[in-house]
């Protein structure tokens, strides 16, 4: 358990290149807000405890082991939010908000608490917030349910990096049309502008404009 543990860690250390962009992009975001549900969240006594062993962890609806969400209230797992493509997660974190009443609305993702808890992915599913926030007591809360953060490593990707990542690698070629061998053409119908990757809308309109 502990090579594997070692392992995943190594796995998903961030390098000093992408820590370099990672401090880049978060310079340019916008500084998380403490979470206003922070100091007065509610804690449900329901003697649910979370396992300190990665390979424990599951999504309590799909059963999914990936990009899961510890509810910080109830201390239910779900996957995170599924996107429109139906990649991400299961949605299970987000429908147990929903399905509870929407009274328990924030959650850390679990993998990314260390001993520096602010370096834990945490969010907030209340409409008034709806996205990443800081939260002091993160520490005290997670001890209620049994994470104790002392020696705990991360074993997956934070957000940010997976932001990033996704960034480096994002194939922009194949809306930028380069190396492509293109014929020019003119007339009532063609014209436009040449595409940057996100000129598609105000191209869409000048072609608009002169049919």
């Amino acid at each position: 358990m502990l090579v594997s543990q070692s392992a995943d860690s190594i796995i998903h250390h961030s390098g000093l290149a992408v820590q370099q962009d990672l401090s880049a992009w978060e310079l340019d975001a916008e500084p998380k807000p403490v979470s206003k549900y922070a100091e007065n969240l509610p804690f449900v006594e329901n003697g649910v405890k979370v396992s300190p062993t990665p390979s424990d962890w599951k999504c309590e609806k799909s059963g999914d082991n990936q990009n899961l969400w510890v509810n910080l209230s109830d201390g239910f797992i779900g996957g995170g939010r599924k996107n429109w493509d139906g990649s991400g997660g299961s949605n299970g974190a987000l429908d147990h908000f929903i399905e509870t009443g929407e009274k328990y609305p924030l959650v850390v993702k679990l993998g990314t608490i260390t001993e520096d808890i602010s370096t834990a992915d945490c969010y907030s599913y209340a409409k008034d917030e709806d996205g990443p926030v800081r939260i002091p007591n993160l520490k005290e809360l997670l001890e209620k349910r049994g994470i104790m953060v002392a020696g705990m490593q991360k074993t997956v990707k934070s957000t940010a990096e997976l932001e990033v990542e996704l960034n480096a690698t994002y194939a922009f070629d194949a809306i930028t049309e380069k190396g492509a061998n293109l014929i020019p053409v003119a007339g009532p119908g063609l014209q436009g502008l040449q595409n940057l990757g996100n000129s598609c809308y105000m191209n869409s309109v000048a072609q608009m404009l002169f049919s």
